[in-house]
Formats: C-alpha cells, sequence, structure tokens
C-alpha cells in the first residue's frame, strides 16, 4: 500500500489523470482511485483536496464534467481558484453557487459537471456534505457496522431550484448533510462511472447493488476497502471495457492520535 502523503496547511492537491493515492489530512485519511476513460491520462472526473492555513478545515471534492479536453482543464483551474477562495468556510453552499456560475460564464455552454464536497472540521469533528447532481454519497457507521446512503438537509436560504448539476441553470441552492463521524468510520464517494458500470450483457450495476457490493466487503481502513471496491466492480464487468472515467474516494476517520 502507498505510504499516505500529509498535507500541510495550506495546501492543495488536484487532480484529473489516473491515480491511487493517499492522502492524510487533519483526522481523515483520504484514499483515491482514478482511471481515465479512453486515450491519454487525464478524464471528466476531477478530484481535490485542500487544507486550510490553520490546518483545522480540510475539502474533499470530486466533480464529473460531461466529456473531456478543454472543459475538464478549465473547470480544474476554477475549482482550484474557489477552493482557495472558500478555503476558510466550513460551509460549501457558496463554494458551489459559485462555481455553478463559473461554469455558466466561463464555459462553453455545452459542458455541465456534477458534484459532492465534503468539508471536515478537524477539531470540532464535524463533516458537511454537499451535492450538486452527484451520485449520493454512502457512509460506513463502524459503531453499528452499517451503512447507508447520505440524505440531506434542506437549505434554509432560497426557495427556487435546489441541487442540480453546476452550469445547467443559475440561482441554484445547495442543500447540506451535517454528521460526526466517529473513529473508524468510512464514508464513499464515487463517480457514476461506478455506479453505471455494466456486465457484458449490458446489465447496470446501479446504487443500490454497488452499496450491497461495498457492504460486503472488509471496512477495516480506508485503503482496504477501497481496492476491494474496485476489483468487485471490475469482476462485475467481467471484461465489458469502461464507458466512462470511474472515480473512487474512500474517506475514514482517524482516532485522535491518527
Amino acid at each position: 500500500m502507498p505510504v499516505p502523503h500529509r498535507l500541510k496547511c495550506a495546501e492543495t492537491w488536484a487532480s484529473n489523470e489516473g491515480t491511487a493515492s493517499v492522502v492524510d489530512v487533519p483526522g481523515l485519511r483520504v484514499w483515491v482511485h482514478s482511471t481515465p476513460f479512453g486515450p491519454g491520462e487525464a478524464g471528466g472526473d476531477v478530484h481535490f483536496v485542500s487544507v486550510c492555513p490553520s490546518c483545522i478545515v480540510s475539502r474533499i471534492a470530486l466533480a464529473d464534467v460531461s466529456g473531456h479536453g478543454s472543459a475538464v482543464v478549465s473547470l480544474s483551474a476554477k475549482l482550484r481558484e474557489l477552493m482557495q477562495k472558500h478555503l476558510l468556510a466550513l460551509e460549501q453552499a457558496s463554494l458551489m453557487r459559485d462555481l455553478n456560475e463559473a461554469v455558466l460564464t466561463e464555459l462553453d455552454g455545452v459542458h455541465y459537471a456534477s458534484m459532492v464536497a465534503a468539508g471536515f472540521h478537524g477539531r470540532r469533528g464535524l463533516l458537511v456534505m454537499t451535492n450538486a447532481g452527484h451520485p449520493p454519497a454512502f457512509w460506513y457507521r463502524a459503531r453499528r457496522n452499517q451503512w447507508a446512503s447520505f440524505e440531506s438537509q434542506r437549505a434554509q436560504d432560497g426557495l427556487g431550484l435546489r441541487g442540480t448539476p453546476l452550469g445547467l441553470l443559475p440561482n441554484v441552492a445547495y442543500d447540506r448533510m451535517i454528521v460526526k463521524p466517529e473513529p473508524g468510520d468510512l464514508i464513499v464517494l464515487y463517480s457514476d462511472g461506478v455506479s453505471e458500470a455494466t456486465d457484458p450483457a449490458g446489465k447496470e450495476l446501479g446504487r443500490d447493488d454497488l452499496l450491497a457490493l461495498i457492504g460486503a466487503l472488509d471496512p477495516t481502513s480506508a485503503e482496504t476497502l477501497g481496492r476491494q471496491l474496485v476489483e468487485r466492480v471490475r469482476e462485475f464487468r467481467r471484461g465489458s471495457a469502461p464507458e466512462d472515467d470511474q472515480t473512487i474516494i474512500v474517506l475514514q476517520r482517524l482516532d485522535q492520535t491518527g
């Protein structure tokens, strides 16, 4: 297994290239596996990890951009810029709104992106999950030995459209879920290239079966579960080639000495 890279205060790490990496931020271990679809090393999935200058607030984000090429490069650069702007804030609805406006005004009017972002307060142990049209994350509660999907809580501001992918419509509000994971808990983020993987007969894995598949894996660590999940999805395809970028991010809540 790779040795975790511990992000320094104010350090950011972002990529839309293939990777299998382990990154530590205050209170969390972050395991990332990303495989771009098609020729070349870069794909439409963009992952991002950052730590604020005070080493208190960390953010992990996964965006799935429609298409490839310059649109992905543009969104990746804008995501990094806005992450820096909102580095100190645990709440990330403003980040989503700014990104939505940026995709609307700065891209070509054709591309859009779904995105899920997790902000974590290392001292308070609080995690805020915000979703913009992205597949819902899964949460393993070690104390209960139980998996479940994240269900968002309705944000109080705004009465209009909510939670749509970035770049489709203006003035969208974004809901969030606030939880306090315990040491040993795992959270799985993934792109739809994982949940929509197909077998040779064309059967789609689907979110429910993906959750059931994850529930049968070893939750000992982010690395162990992540590697097993990659292998199980590959086995489900049974030789069928991926038809989209595939990214899996597993977060593990560390104890106070982790």
